[in-house]
């Protein structure tokens, strides 16, 4: 996959939807920024740039992706995907896409469908003073084995055992339904990722 580096961008999700909206730009790419002045978070939240980090987007076709992956599980399966990556026994997915090292919030994924495009935003904290952060890596080693990841199309099955294994152990704490926060001590992921509670059924945003 082509990586398309900048020294800056507002946000790299937003300038990969501009040029796939306007045709300019050839698939499958990943766009990466050294700094993003204005990056998306979850629920449409902001996402604060840090002392140092790793931020960016990348878009591919949706026919050349996994065919079982449901289409609002995205997130969580390019999030388990990077939390593989990381090779850190303490870095968990807490669903449906934010990156938690122990106790502390480190970084988020988000997805969107453009047509018959995908695009998946990654931001990982490496050093951060007001924020929880992994530590440096090599983030162009990160990166290449993540995409590498990527482009082995590993099915939604084989990414859900493992995911469930994991969600066992962390299934504490809360996340955030519109302005609620719902407990995940009693949750139960489904075959689809939702997330079962009770009779309730949740989906995250893709």
């Amino acid at each position: 996959m082509r990586i398309l580096s900048f020294e800056h961008l507002p946000s790299t999700q937003v300038y990969l939807a501009e040029q796939i909206r306007q045709n300019t730009i050839a698939l499958p790419i990943c766009v990466v920024a050294k700094v993003q002045s204005a990056g998306v978070g979850s629920r449409g939240c902001a996402w604060e740039q840090v002392e140092e980090g790793l931020t960016f987007s990348f878009a591919m076709k949706i026919r050349t992706l996994p065919h079982d992956v449901p289409k609002q599980s995205w997130s969580v399966y390019f999030g388990f995907l990077f939390k593989e990556s990381l090779d850190n026994a303490r870095v968990w997915l807490k669903w449906p896409n934010d990156l938690y090292l122990g106790g502390d919030k480190i970084g988020g994924v988000m997805s969107q469908m453009m047509r018959d495009t995908l695009i998946c935003g990654i931001g990982l904290n490496l050093r951060a003073e007001r924020y929880g952060a992994l530590g440096i890596v090599d983030k162009d080693a990160l990166l290449q084995r993540f995409l590498a990841r990527v482009q082995e199309r590993i099915g939604w099955s084989e990414v859900l055992e493992a995911y469930r294994l994991e969600f066992k152990a962390h299934h504490h704490g809360f996340f955030h339904h519109g302005e609620l926060k719902v407990p995940l001590r009693d949750a139960v992921i489904l075959e689809d990722g939702g997330l079962q509670i009770g009779e309730q059924v949740y989906y995250g945003a893709r």
